[in-house]
Protein backbone atom coordinates (compact mmCIF):
# COMPACT_ATOMS: atom_id res chain seq x y z
CA UNK A 1 0.00 0.00 0.00
CA UNK A 2 1.32 3.44 -0.85
CA UNK A 3 -0.69 5.13 1.84
CA UNK A 4 1.43 6.28 4.70
CA UNK A 5 1.68 8.89 7.32
CA UNK A 6 -0.06 12.20 7.69
CA UNK A 7 2.04 14.62 9.67
CA UNK A 8 -0.41 17.05 11.10
CA UNK A 9 0.56 20.69 10.94
CA UNK A 10 -1.77 23.57 11.40
CA UNK A 11 -1.74 25.77 8.38
CA UNK A 12 -5.04 27.53 8.86
CA UNK A 13 -5.76 30.07 6.12
CA UNK A 14 -7.14 33.15 7.76
CA UNK A 15 -9.02 35.60 5.65
CA UNK A 16 -10.03 39.20 5.92
CA UNK A 17 -13.74 39.49 6.16
CA UNK A 18 -15.10 42.36 4.14
CA UNK A 19 -18.61 42.83 3.04
CA UNK A 20 -19.16 41.02 -0.30
CA UNK A 21 -15.43 40.76 -0.96
CA UNK A 22 -13.48 37.53 -0.46
CA UNK A 23 -9.71 37.85 -0.23
CA UNK A 24 -7.51 35.10 1.25
CA UNK A 25 -4.87 36.35 3.66
CA UNK A 26 -1.37 35.12 2.88
CA UNK A 27 0.73 33.49 5.56
CA UNK A 28 4.47 33.68 4.94
CA UNK A 29 5.36 31.85 8.15
CA UNK A 30 3.80 28.82 9.83
CA UNK A 31 5.38 29.30 13.27
CA UNK A 32 2.61 31.41 14.72
CA UNK A 33 -0.06 29.07 13.39
CA UNK A 34 1.40 25.87 14.80
CA UNK A 35 2.67 27.15 18.17
CA UNK A 36 -0.36 26.18 20.24
CA UNK A 37 -0.69 22.75 18.59
CA UNK A 38 3.02 22.06 19.05
CA UNK A 39 2.79 22.88 22.76
CA UNK A 40 -0.17 20.49 23.18
CA UNK A 41 1.59 17.68 21.28
CA UNK A 42 4.77 18.26 23.29
CA UNK A 43 2.91 17.68 26.56
CA UNK A 44 1.21 14.54 25.21
CA UNK A 45 4.52 13.27 23.87
CA UNK A 46 6.12 13.71 27.29
CA UNK A 47 3.76 11.21 28.89
CA UNK A 48 4.18 8.75 26.00
CA UNK A 49 7.94 8.95 26.33
CA UNK A 50 7.81 8.38 30.09
CA UNK A 51 5.68 5.26 29.55
CA UNK A 52 8.07 3.90 26.95
CA UNK A 53 11.48 4.87 28.26
CA UNK A 54 12.55 7.82 30.34
CA UNK A 55 15.81 7.94 28.50
CA UNK A 56 14.44 7.72 24.97
CA UNK A 57 15.20 10.93 23.06
CA UNK A 58 12.29 13.13 22.10
CA UNK A 59 13.57 13.17 18.52
CA UNK A 60 12.54 9.51 18.14
CA UNK A 61 8.92 10.08 19.08
CA UNK A 62 6.76 8.75 16.23
CA UNK A 63 9.28 6.05 15.24
CA UNK A 64 9.13 2.45 16.41
CA UNK A 65 12.34 0.49 16.09
CA UNK A 66 12.08 -3.09 14.91
CA UNK A 67 14.65 -5.10 16.82
CA UNK A 68 14.54 -8.01 14.39
CA UNK A 69 15.45 -5.88 11.38
CA UNK A 70 18.55 -3.97 10.44
CA UNK A 71 19.60 -0.97 12.56
CA UNK A 72 18.49 1.49 9.90
CA UNK A 73 14.98 0.13 9.44
CA UNK A 74 12.13 2.03 11.06
CA UNK A 75 8.37 2.01 10.94
CA UNK A 76 6.98 5.53 11.26
CA UNK A 77 3.71 5.95 13.11
CA UNK A 78 1.03 8.38 12.02
CA UNK A 79 -0.45 11.09 14.20
CA UNK A 80 -4.01 11.35 15.50
CA UNK A 81 -4.92 7.68 15.67
CA UNK A 82 -3.93 6.64 12.15
CA UNK A 83 -2.88 3.00 11.71
CA UNK A 84 0.84 2.30 11.81
CA UNK A 85 2.08 0.97 8.48
CA UNK A 86 5.31 0.57 6.59
CA UNK A 87 6.06 3.12 3.91
CA UNK A 88 5.88 1.42 0.52
CA UNK A 89 8.62 2.05 -1.99
CA UNK A 90 8.66 3.03 -5.61
CA UNK A 91 5.30 4.57 -6.51
CA UNK A 92 5.92 5.95 -9.98
CA UNK A 93 2.72 6.93 -11.77
CA UNK A 94 1.88 8.13 -15.25
CA UNK A 95 -1.21 10.39 -15.42
CA UNK A 96 -3.14 10.11 -18.68
CA UNK A 97 -4.13 13.43 -20.22
CA UNK A 98 -7.44 14.84 -18.95
CA UNK A 99 -9.62 14.07 -21.97
CA UNK A 100 -12.61 12.07 -23.09
CA UNK A 101 -11.81 8.39 -23.66
CA UNK A 102 -14.13 7.26 -26.43
CA UNK A 103 -13.64 3.48 -26.27
CA UNK A 104 -11.72 0.61 -24.72
CA UNK A 105 -9.69 0.45 -27.91
CA UNK A 106 -8.64 4.08 -27.42
CA UNK A 107 -7.69 3.34 -23.81
CA UNK A 108 -5.75 0.26 -24.89
CA UNK A 109 -3.81 2.35 -27.39
CA UNK A 110 -2.86 4.82 -24.64
CA UNK A 111 -1.84 2.13 -22.15
CA UNK A 112 0.30 0.40 -24.73
CA UNK A 113 2.49 3.51 -24.97
CA UNK A 114 3.04 3.94 -21.21
CA UNK A 115 6.66 3.30 -20.22
CA UNK A 116 7.17 0.19 -18.10
CA UNK A 117 9.27 2.24 -15.64
CA UNK A 118 5.92 3.31 -14.17
CA UNK A 119 3.94 1.01 -11.89
CA UNK A 120 0.71 3.04 -11.68
CA UNK A 121 -1.50 4.71 -14.26
CA UNK A 122 -3.93 7.50 -13.37
CA UNK A 123 -7.12 7.31 -15.44
CA UNK A 124 -9.15 10.55 -15.66
CA UNK A 125 -12.60 9.17 -14.82
CA UNK A 126 -14.27 12.55 -14.19
CA UNK A 127 -12.81 15.35 -16.25
CA UNK A 128 -13.16 19.12 -16.43
CA UNK A 129 -16.71 19.94 -17.44
CA UNK A 130 -18.21 16.96 -15.60
CA UNK A 131 -17.94 14.25 -18.26
CA UNK A 132 -17.36 10.70 -16.98
CA UNK A 133 -15.11 8.31 -18.89
CA UNK A 134 -17.19 5.28 -17.96
CA UNK A 135 -20.78 4.04 -17.92
CA UNK A 136 -22.04 5.17 -14.52
CA UNK A 137 -25.17 3.81 -12.88
CA UNK A 138 -25.26 6.80 -10.54
CA UNK A 139 -28.70 8.43 -10.68
CA UNK A 140 -27.25 11.93 -10.92
CA UNK A 141 -24.81 10.96 -13.66
CA UNK A 142 -27.61 9.34 -15.66
CA UNK A 143 -29.78 12.45 -15.19
CA UNK A 144 -26.90 14.68 -16.37
CA UNK A 145 -26.00 12.29 -19.22
CA UNK A 146 -22.42 12.48 -17.98
CA UNK A 147 -21.26 8.92 -18.69
CA UNK A 148 -20.32 6.95 -21.79
CA UNK A 149 -20.66 3.28 -22.79
CA UNK A 150 -17.40 1.90 -21.32
CA UNK A 151 -17.96 -0.48 -18.36
CA UNK A 152 -15.84 0.73 -15.46
CA UNK A 153 -14.79 -2.83 -14.63
CA UNK A 154 -13.29 -3.13 -18.12
CA UNK A 155 -11.11 -0.09 -17.43
CA UNK A 156 -9.58 -1.57 -14.29
CA UNK A 157 -9.05 -4.88 -16.08
CA UNK A 158 -7.32 -3.12 -18.97
CA UNK A 159 -4.96 -1.20 -16.67
CA UNK A 160 -4.08 -4.33 -14.70
CA UNK A 161 -3.52 -6.35 -17.87
CA UNK A 162 -0.59 -4.05 -18.66
CA UNK A 163 0.86 -4.62 -15.20
CA UNK A 164 -0.13 -1.25 -13.72
CA UNK A 165 -2.04 -0.40 -10.55
CA UNK A 166 -5.23 1.50 -11.49
CA UNK A 167 -5.64 5.00 -10.02
CA UNK A 168 -8.58 7.30 -10.79
CA UNK A 169 -8.73 11.08 -10.91
CA UNK A 170 -11.98 12.91 -10.18
CA UNK A 171 -12.36 16.59 -11.05
CA UNK A 172 -14.52 17.74 -8.16
CA UNK A 173 -15.75 21.29 -8.68
CA UNK A 174 -15.33 22.04 -12.39
CA UNK A 175 -18.56 20.32 -13.34
CA UNK A 176 -20.96 22.03 -15.74
CA UNK A 177 -23.22 19.03 -16.40
CA UNK A 178 -24.67 18.04 -13.04
CA UNK A 179 -25.71 21.59 -12.01
CA UNK A 180 -27.65 21.86 -15.28
CA UNK A 181 -29.51 18.66 -14.41
CA UNK A 182 -29.90 19.59 -10.74
CA UNK A 183 -29.60 23.33 -10.17
CA UNK A 184 -29.39 22.85 -6.40
CA UNK A 185 -25.88 21.49 -6.93
CA UNK A 186 -24.72 24.75 -8.49
CA UNK A 187 -24.13 28.30 -7.29
CA UNK A 188 -27.41 30.20 -7.27
CA UNK A 189 -27.97 33.93 -7.69
CA UNK A 190 -29.65 34.89 -4.43
CA UNK A 191 -32.14 37.36 -5.94
CA UNK A 192 -33.47 35.10 -8.71
CA UNK A 193 -32.58 31.56 -7.50
CA UNK A 194 -31.23 30.86 -10.96
CA UNK A 195 -27.88 29.26 -11.76
CA UNK A 196 -24.84 31.51 -11.65
CA UNK A 197 -22.69 31.21 -14.78
CA UNK A 198 -18.97 31.99 -14.98
CA UNK A 199 -19.61 34.28 -17.96
CA UNK A 200 -22.72 35.57 -19.76
CA UNK A 201 -24.86 32.91 -21.44
CA UNK A 202 -24.26 34.50 -24.86
CA UNK A 203 -20.55 33.85 -24.28
CA UNK A 204 -21.26 30.20 -23.42
CA UNK A 205 -21.02 30.74 -19.68
CA UNK A 206 -21.09 27.59 -17.54
CA UNK A 207 -22.28 26.74 -14.02
CA UNK A 208 -19.98 25.26 -11.36
CA UNK A 209 -20.62 22.80 -8.55
CA UNK A 210 -21.24 24.51 -5.22
CA UNK A 211 -19.31 22.79 -2.40
CA UNK A 212 -21.82 24.12 0.13
CA UNK A 213 -24.61 22.09 -1.52
CA UNK A 214 -25.58 18.75 0.03
CA UNK A 215 -26.53 17.59 -3.48
CA UNK A 216 -22.95 18.22 -4.61
CA UNK A 217 -21.55 16.31 -1.64
CA UNK A 218 -23.86 13.33 -2.17
CA UNK A 219 -23.14 13.18 -5.91
CA UNK A 220 -19.36 13.24 -5.56
CA UNK A 221 -19.40 10.81 -2.64
CA UNK A 222 -21.54 8.38 -4.58
CA UNK A 223 -19.23 8.55 -7.60
CA UNK A 224 -16.25 7.90 -5.32
CA UNK A 225 -17.91 4.79 -3.96
CA UNK A 226 -18.75 3.56 -7.44
CA UNK A 227 -15.15 4.05 -8.60
CA UNK A 228 -13.67 2.42 -5.49
CA UNK A 229 -15.97 -0.58 -5.79
CA UNK A 230 -14.80 -1.09 -9.37
CA UNK A 231 -11.27 -1.85 -8.19
CA UNK A 232 -9.43 1.47 -8.30
CA UNK A 233 -7.02 1.28 -5.37
CA UNK A 234 -6.53 5.05 -5.20
CA UNK A 235 -8.67 8.03 -6.13
CA UNK A 236 -7.24 11.54 -6.57
CA UNK A 237 -9.68 14.41 -6.07
CA UNK A 238 -8.62 17.35 -8.23
CA UNK A 239 -9.68 20.98 -8.66
CA UNK A 240 -11.00 21.25 -5.13
CA UNK A 241 -11.48 24.97 -5.41
CA UNK A 242 -13.87 27.84 -5.95
CA UNK A 243 -14.06 29.72 -9.24
CA UNK A 244 -12.19 33.02 -9.49
CA UNK A 245 -15.28 35.08 -8.67
CA UNK A 246 -15.53 38.69 -9.76
CA UNK A 247 -16.73 41.19 -7.16
CA UNK A 248 -20.06 41.30 -8.97
CA UNK A 249 -20.38 37.50 -8.74
CA UNK A 250 -19.63 37.61 -5.01
CA UNK A 251 -22.45 40.15 -4.61
CA UNK A 252 -24.85 38.05 -6.70
CA UNK A 253 -24.26 34.78 -4.85
CA UNK A 254 -23.82 36.17 -1.36
CA UNK A 255 -22.65 34.85 1.98
CA UNK A 256 -21.85 31.26 0.97
CA UNK A 257 -18.93 32.53 -1.14
CA UNK A 258 -17.97 35.65 0.82
CA UNK A 259 -17.76 33.98 4.24
CA UNK A 260 -14.19 33.64 5.50
CA UNK A 261 -14.91 30.03 6.52
CA UNK A 262 -16.04 28.94 3.06
CA UNK A 263 -13.01 26.64 2.76
CA UNK A 264 -14.72 24.31 5.26
CA UNK A 265 -17.20 23.36 2.53
CA UNK A 266 -14.30 22.16 0.36
CA UNK A 267 -12.95 20.11 3.26
CA UNK A 268 -16.38 18.56 3.91
CA UNK A 269 -16.65 17.50 0.26
CA UNK A 270 -13.24 15.81 0.23
CA UNK A 271 -13.71 14.12 3.60
CA UNK A 272 -17.09 12.80 2.49
CA UNK A 273 -15.56 11.40 -0.70
CA UNK A 274 -12.72 9.95 1.35
CA UNK A 275 -15.04 8.13 3.76
CA UNK A 276 -17.09 6.58 0.98
CA UNK A 277 -13.95 5.50 -0.89
CA UNK A 278 -12.45 3.94 2.25
CA UNK A 279 -15.70 2.12 3.02
CA UNK A 280 -15.39 0.53 -0.43
CA UNK A 281 -11.73 -0.41 0.00
CA UNK A 282 -9.99 2.48 -1.76
CA UNK A 283 -7.75 5.34 -0.59
CA UNK A 284 -8.38 9.01 -1.34
CA UNK A 285 -5.65 11.50 -2.18
CA UNK A 286 -6.13 15.21 -2.85
CA UNK A 287 -4.28 17.18 -5.50
CA UNK A 288 -3.14 20.63 -4.43
CA UNK A 289 -1.31 23.26 -6.45
CA UNK A 290 2.30 23.75 -5.34
CA UNK A 291 2.15 27.34 -6.58
CA UNK A 292 -1.02 28.13 -4.60
CA UNK A 293 0.22 26.36 -1.47
CA UNK A 294 3.62 28.08 -1.44
CA UNK A 295 2.09 31.50 -2.12
CA UNK A 296 -0.55 31.03 0.60
CA UNK A 297 -3.67 30.95 -1.60
CA UNK A 298 -4.67 27.27 -1.51
CA UNK A 299 -7.94 27.09 0.41
CA UNK A 300 -8.07 23.29 0.42
CA UNK A 301 -4.67 22.94 2.08
CA UNK A 302 -5.85 22.29 5.64
CA UNK A 303 -3.76 19.35 6.95
CA UNK A 304 -5.35 19.15 10.38
CA UNK A 305 -8.87 18.97 8.89
CA UNK A 306 -8.39 16.73 5.85
CA UNK A 307 -8.71 12.96 6.27
CA UNK A 308 -7.11 12.01 2.96
CA UNK A 309 -4.15 9.62 2.93
CA UNK A 310 -1.83 11.82 0.89
CA UNK A 311 -1.40 15.09 -0.96
CA UNK A 312 -0.55 15.04 -4.63
CA UNK A 313 1.58 18.17 -5.07
CA UNK A 314 0.89 19.54 -8.54
CA UNK A 315 4.08 21.19 -9.76
CA UNK A 316 3.11 23.09 -12.89
CA UNK A 317 6.53 24.03 -14.22
CA UNK A 318 5.07 26.83 -16.37
CA UNK A 319 4.15 28.77 -13.20
CA UNK A 320 7.70 28.81 -11.86
CA UNK A 321 9.45 31.00 -14.42
CA UNK A 322 9.97 34.22 -12.46
CA UNK A 323 10.59 35.59 -8.98
CA UNK A 324 7.94 34.28 -6.58
CA UNK A 325 7.35 34.84 -2.88
CA UNK A 326 7.30 31.35 -1.36
CA UNK A 327 6.77 30.87 2.37
CA UNK A 328 7.44 34.57 2.84
CA UNK A 329 10.73 34.79 0.97
CA UNK A 330 11.54 35.74 -2.62
CA UNK A 331 12.85 32.95 -4.83
CA UNK A 332 13.96 33.58 -8.40
CA UNK A 333 13.06 30.60 -10.59
CA UNK A 334 13.80 32.35 -13.90
CA UNK A 335 17.29 30.93 -14.43
CA UNK A 336 16.76 27.54 -12.77
CA UNK A 337 16.90 24.22 -14.59
CA UNK A 338 13.99 21.77 -14.28
CA UNK A 339 15.96 19.82 -11.71
CA UNK A 340 16.70 22.94 -9.63
CA UNK A 341 13.04 24.00 -9.74
CA UNK A 342 11.84 20.60 -8.52
CA UNK A 343 14.39 20.51 -5.69
CA UNK A 344 13.53 24.03 -4.55
CA UNK A 345 9.75 23.49 -4.67
CA UNK A 346 9.95 20.20 -2.77
CA UNK A 347 12.30 21.68 -0.16
CA UNK A 348 9.92 24.58 0.40
CA UNK A 349 6.98 22.18 0.64
CA UNK A 350 8.80 20.12 3.26
CA UNK A 351 8.68 23.19 5.50
CA UNK A 352 4.90 22.74 5.64
CA UNK A 353 4.38 18.96 5.47
CA UNK A 354 6.62 15.95 5.91
CA UNK A 355 8.08 14.66 2.62
CA UNK A 356 6.40 11.24 2.83
CA UNK A 357 2.98 12.89 3.18
CA UNK A 358 2.97 14.15 -0.40
CA UNK A 359 3.67 12.82 -3.87
CA UNK A 360 5.17 15.36 -6.31
CA UNK A 361 3.30 15.56 -9.61
CA UNK A 362 5.23 17.13 -12.47
CA UNK A 363 2.97 18.58 -15.11
CA UNK A 364 3.92 20.30 -18.34
CA UNK A 365 2.54 20.31 -21.85
CA UNK A 366 5.95 19.90 -23.47
CA UNK A 367 8.09 17.44 -21.51
CA UNK A 368 10.65 15.73 -23.71
CA UNK A 369 12.00 12.23 -23.08
CA UNK A 370 15.29 13.78 -21.97
CA UNK A 371 13.49 16.02 -19.47
CA UNK A 372 11.54 13.05 -18.11
CA UNK A 373 14.82 11.18 -17.60
CA UNK A 374 16.12 14.24 -15.75
CA UNK A 375 13.03 14.24 -13.52
CA UNK A 376 13.52 10.54 -12.69
CA UNK A 377 17.17 11.09 -11.78
CA UNK A 378 16.34 14.24 -9.79
CA UNK A 379 13.89 12.40 -7.56
CA UNK A 380 16.34 9.52 -7.18
CA UNK A 381 18.99 12.00 -6.05
CA UNK A 382 16.52 13.57 -3.60
CA UNK A 383 15.57 10.10 -2.31
CA UNK A 384 11.95 10.53 -3.36
CA UNK A 385 10.70 7.08 -4.35
CA UNK A 386 7.19 8.28 -5.28
CA UNK A 387 6.22 10.77 -7.98
CA UNK A 388 3.79 11.29 -10.84
CA UNK A 389 4.41 12.47 -14.40
CA UNK A 390 1.49 14.11 -16.13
Amino acid sequence: STDNLMVVIVYHTKMKKKKNVYKPKRHPHLAGNILSLFFTLLIASFFIVIGYSVAKPFGEIGEVKNSSSSPDSTVITESYGKDTENISKGTKAYWIKDMEIESLEALDSILDKVDKNYNMVVIPLKIEGGKLNYNSSNEGAVLAEAGNEIPISSITEAVKSYGFTPVASVNAMQDNLYPKANKNAGFLIKSTKTLWLDSPQKDKGKPWMDPASSDTREYLSSLSGEIAQAGFEYIISTNVEYPAFSENALNEIGESVTDSDRYLNLIDIVNSMNKTAEDKGSKMWIEISAYDMLTGTCEAFQPILLNTQKYVLKIDLSKFNSEIVCNGKKIDFSSMTISEKIKTICEETEKSIYKTSFIPEITSLTLTNQQIETIFSTFEEMKYDSFIIR
